[in-house]
């Protein structure tokens, strides 16, 4: 069975009968509860660690450490939740932050009234192999040009060796019909001793996926449903993959899928039931 039999596989099994066995769910180590009710911006928020075993990781990057951010949805103004935000992910020191998609909230003001938002916030992070990011179906096509002034690396499609050992590839799809089938037949063959690390804005593009065999897929696009009732259960999650998959982190086939509820809010203001998340992700090798 390849990667994309044994993903198509796992969800399958998901659908029909969640917990059958198909998917592995991971339990963070939270270093904070978020709140439960939260208004036009967060009002503190969560931090949940994960440490993922990977096959073949090379030694050197044992204990690599990659901070996600998602679904920012910046609007035209300031929160100190900003400045706070900003200086716990700088005191993370990880190696990578990336973000995937959704800088901006509005699809028609966000390059000339949110975006300046947007590079305010990314100007202030820091990562010892950089800051990177890819779009979201918010940012549109007019956001891209502005956010390296902020001085972060905008992946547009492609595998990108980060570091020795690590490879990143940016599935650059502002709207899901936006997927590259060209660039996905054109990716090599994962090599051993290499870690494939994709960032896509959307969860169920893992159904496409399967045949790069990625180690880790990372994803927003959800927001874990924003509006959920007691328990974090989704009402609404914007996604192909079943509800209970719409955050958190699941092992489906061969790969880590790592859905983040984001930090944003779009359409009603405000969010239930679902804090806004950071997510830290820590490669361990598999023993």
């Amino acid at each position: 069975m390849d990667g994309g039999d044994e993903i198509r596989e796992a969800i399958r099994q998901e659908e029909h009968q969640p917990g059958s066995g198909g998917v592995l769910t991971l339990t963070p180590v939270r270093e904070r509860r978020g709140p439960w009710l939260q208004f036009r911006v967060p009002h503190g928020f969560e931090w949940n660690r994960y440490e993922l075993p990977i096959e073949s990781l090379p030694p050197h990057l044992d204990g690599f450490r990659i901070v996600q951010l998602t679904d920012l949805h910046f609007k035209a103004f300031w929160s100190r939740t900003y400045d706070k935000l900003a200086d716990r992910v700088n005191q993370a020191n990880a190696d990578v932050v990336l973000i995937t998609g959704d800088f901006v909230d509005s699809k028609t003001h966000g390059p000339s009234q949110q975006a300046p938002y947007a590079i305010r916030f990314v100007e202030k992070l820091r990562a010892r192999l950089g800051i990177y990011g890819i779009l979201g179906n918010h940012d549109g096509d007019l956001v891209g040009p502005y956010l390296p002034k902020s001085g972060i690396k905008m992946l547009n499609g492609g595998p990108l060796e980060i570091t020795p050992g690590m490879e990143f590839i940016a599935i650059a799809e502002v709207a899901r019909e936006d997927f590259d089938w060209g660039m996905i037949d054109q990716i090599e063959p994962k090599q051993p001793g290499v870690v494939r690390i994709v960032a896509t804005h959307y969860p169920d593009t893992l159904r496409k996926l399967g045949q790069i065999r990625p180690d880790i897929v990372l994803a927003g696009h959800t927001h874990g449903g924003q509006i959920c009732l007691p328990g974090g259960i989704p009402l609404i999650w914007h996604d192909s993959l079943p509800k209970h998959i719409c955050h958190g982190v699941h092992r489906i086939g061969p790969t880590w899928l790592v859905v983040s509820r984001g930090l944003g809010f779009t359409s009603l203001p405000v969010r239930a039931w679902c804090p806004t998340e950071v997510i830290e992700i820590v490669l361990r090798r598999a023993n």
